[in-house]
């Protein structure tokens, strides 16, 4: 006698047009804040980041340790919560998916040593964003050490060899290799 397989619960066609809608507004809430206000403030931030700090640390730094180690950290985050969770759930139950959870087509379930697996490949899932942050680390720091050899080529250095036009407008002064910062715009950036 042979047991029939057993399948995990499906989403009804209500509910996957519902998961189908929702994917598609927060996708294009996240599309359209990223075109229209996040990669406008990024290009423009990267363009003066050699003339900028942040909290007193140099903004190349910044920039370099943010896309090496800051990104892959924060992908591994909420990779860690949502997989991690389910990986925890898959050992509690011994049988992958989980008790209760909901498939979005026919899936067989599975016990013991397969699903073990499964339920520790989703804990650990995070695992390779921590090693590629860990090697980003090394890497940023290498960068932003060859970059502090480069003497940026800022506005304001150019303003103040020729105290001209622009330099006068913007302050009324040159002190001491640097055009007064009364506006403010050495550290947040020039309004051109």
């Amino acid at each position: 006698m042979t047991d029939l397989p057993e399948f995990a619960e499906e989403y009804t066609v209500r509910e996957r047009v519902r998961i189908c809608v929702l994917g598609l507004v927060v996708g294009g809430v996240f599309v359209m804040s990223w075109k229209l206000w996040l990669l406008p403030r990024f290009g423009a931030f990267v363009a003066s980041a050699p003339c900028r700090s942040v909290f007193g640390v140099s903004a190349v730094a910044v920039l370099w340790y943010g896309v090496f180690v800051g990104l892959p950290v924060l992908c591994a985050v909420p990779l860690a919560c949502i997989e991690g969770r389910r990986g925890l759930k898959i050992l509690r139950d011994g049988q992958s998916p989980p008790k209760g959870a909901k498939v979005l087509r026919p899936t067989r379930i599975k016990r013991g040593a397969a699903a073990r697996r499964i339920g520790y490949l989703s804990l650990l899932s995070f695992v390779p964003l921590l090693a590629v942050a860990a090697w980003g680390f090394f890497q940023a720091e290498s960068l932003s050490r060859l970059s502090q050899h480069k003497p940026p080529t800022c506005a304001a250095n150019i303003a103040h060899a020729n105290c001209g036009l622009e330099a006068a407008l913007r302050s009324s002064r040159c002190e001491s290799g640097r055009l007064a910062e009364a506006s403010g715009d050495m550290e947040t950036g020039f309004r051109i």
